[in-house]
């Protein structure tokens, strides 16, 4: 029977990639000169989860963070976010992740501080993959200054149309984006941005969005093959759930597409409207019986309740 001392070298990494660094620091470091060296050399990628700053710095004192290149932040709130940030070499970083923060109120102004600092802390060259929570909306995108050439993955968790034309603009090589968008906004049509790298598309259209405001938004990507796209419609209901309508788009605009995942929500306020002939519509047409399963097409029904003025 093997024991976990008989272990080699080279296969002690391979089970450490299990746990997460401080899950790995803090079960082996200091048990054995060996292991301390591997985690040593295994602190590329860590997450920090429920710790401040000067937590980690005594906890983690003995480290040297010079391999780092990824880094997950959780369950912060936005000052030890601050202060994690001015601490770590976040310009070698190549990933970047940020959950959602713990709840604790700041002033929007404070937010705009702290996304600043953020953005001119990491090398735009060196990151590829960026994930940023709901707070990320607070940041004036304008003032962002230099291109990230490298990025080829960035999900933004909730976002205005203009901050994603705004991004997009400095991020020439994205492979992959997703987002949650609020409603449309005039500068859809004043942008011209098209993405050639962009292959893989998610993205949830909060409030009314029209058939042309969303063909709009997919003129950035023509070169798009895998996209999971989910949206409402109330008032364009005959264009929006009409099987050719969206067949034409793809013909027309993403002749490159391989694989669709479409909801649609319907939005009714009568409790006897029937959507069943919507979802049959794509079922029975021949465009969509050829492409499936690789194209699927949803739709649900929502009923709201008429605002009374």
């Amino acid at each position: 029977m093997t024991c976990f001392d008989d272990l080699s070298i080279d296969v002690l990494p391979k089970i450490f990639d299990y746990l997460t660094f401080i899950e790995l620091y803090q079960t082996f470091f200091g048990l054995q000169k060996r292991l301390d060296n591997i985690i040593r050399d295994n602190s590329t990628c860590i997450i920090l989860s429920g710790i401040d700053l000067q937590s980690f710095q005594i906890k983690y004192s003995q480290l040297n963070f010079d391999k780092l290149r990824s880094i997950t932040f959780r369950k912060m709130n936005l000052l030890t976010l601050h202060s994690f940030i001015e601490k770590l070499p976040m310009k070698q970083l190549e990933s970047i992740t940020i959950g959602r923060f713990t709840w604790h109120y700041y002033p929007k102004d404070l937010y705009e501080q702290v996304w600043s600092i953020f953005m001119n802390s990491i090398c735009p060259n060196r990151l590829r993959y960026l994930n940023l929570p709901y707070h990320i909306r607070y940041w004036n995108i304008q003032k962002l200054s230099f291109d990230f050439l490298n990025l080829e993955y960035a999900k933004l968790e909730y976002i205005s149309v203009t901050q994603m034309l705004l991004f997009m603009n400095h991020t020439p090589n994205l492979r992959r984006f997703q987002a949650c968008l609020d409603a449309p906004h005039k500068n859809l049509f004043c942008y011209t941005i098209v993405l050639l790298q962009l292959k893989y598309l998610t993205l949830n259209l909060h409030d009314e969005w029209s058939f042309e405001q969303v063909q709009q938004l997919l003129n950035i990507c023509p070169h798009l093959k895998h996209l999971i796209l989910k949206l409402e419609a109330q008032k364009d209901k005959k264009i929006m759930f009409e099987p050719s309508t969206w067949k034409k788009l793809i013909e027309e605009k993403l002749s490159h597409l391989k694989s669709l995942r479409l909801q649609l929500n319907c939005i009714v306020t009568e409790s006897n409207e029937n959507i069943h002939s919507y979802q049959k519509s794509f079922n029975h047409a021949a465009y969509w019986q050829q492409r499936q399963p690789h194209f699927q097409v949803t739709i649900y029904r929502i009923q709201r309740t008429n605002s009374i003025s």
